[in-house]
């Protein structure tokens, strides 16, 4: 039996950096590496910050893509850091019209597809070359009230066909350990599996770096819709947040 061998695309949220921990704890697969992209996004400097001190952490190899002609291409309030990102009434969260209206604010185009297609190019490279098997993982789970179609279970078996026909030996594959997992549920293992959590970066916005404790940390502005779905996620959880918040 052949060992699998695992590729994390990870951004440094709560999501994929408990991903990342999943499977190096509990997959624990014959090797480990971290793929990050930069597509432009606003917020590019404090994920990079969280998943490198992540990398470190777990003792897991990093490797940075640039994408950044997604991010020229892109609509999306992530990517253009001159226009303002509105206060989400927390109340909005879970109204499916608000949700279904907020979408496209926060939708740059093929982002998770692009995202795993490099993570696959990347494992059919290795094995290619050192004949060692990759699996791509991705840290999507239940999205509420509205899903976004690239964080499905259906987004997900779509990919794993085209993986097959889209590598030339096949056999690779592309999961989503918390697919089924709401957010406060992630909370709660990355909890149990040791992530710390001030190396973690949920905002939207990007709101600069402060020292505490004689340690640099990045800000979360505490007011954009990731901010507060977050903050709900740990109250829910019964974990407490040891991130840097701007507004309580």
């Amino acid at each position: 039996m052949e060992n699998r061998s695992a590729v994390c695309c990870i951004s440094g949220g709560v999501d994929s950096v408990t991903m990342a921990y999943y499977v190096k704890k509990v997959l624990k697969p014959e090797r480990q590496m971290h793929i990050f992209c930069d597509y432009r996004q606003r917020t590019y400097e404090y994920e990079k910050f969280c998943i490198e001190k992540i990398s470190e952490t777990l003792d897991v190899p990093l490797k940075l893509i640039d994408l950044r002609w997604l991010g020229e291409i892109s609509t999306s309030l992530l990517t253009h850091a001159e226009k303002e990102i509105p206060e989400t009434q927390e109340k909005d969260l879970w109204n499916p019209e608000k949700a279904r209206e907020r979408i496209l604010k926060w939708w740059d185009p093929c982002r998770n597809s692009i995202l795993l297609l490099v993570g696959l190019a990347h494992a059919e490279s290795l094995y290619i070359s050192k004949q060692e098997r990759f699996d791509v993982y991705i840290g999507i789970r239940r999205e509420t009230p509205v899903a976004m179609k690239d964080n499905t279970p259906e987004f997900l078996e779509e990919m794993n066909r085209l993986a097959e026909q889209a590598t030339h030996h096949g056999g690779y594959k592309i999961s989503a350990p918390l697919i089924d997992y709401d957010k406060d549920k992630v909370v709660k293992l990355g909890e149990e599996l040791g992530v710390p959590w001030k190396y973690t970066y949920s905002c939207y916005a990007g709101y600069g770096f402060r020292t505490v404790d004689g340690e640099k940390l990045p800000v979360h502005c505490g007011t954009c819709s990731n901010c507060k779905r977050r903050k709900l996620a740990f109250l829910e959880g019964g974990v407490k947040d040891t991130s840097v918040y701007a507004k309580p």
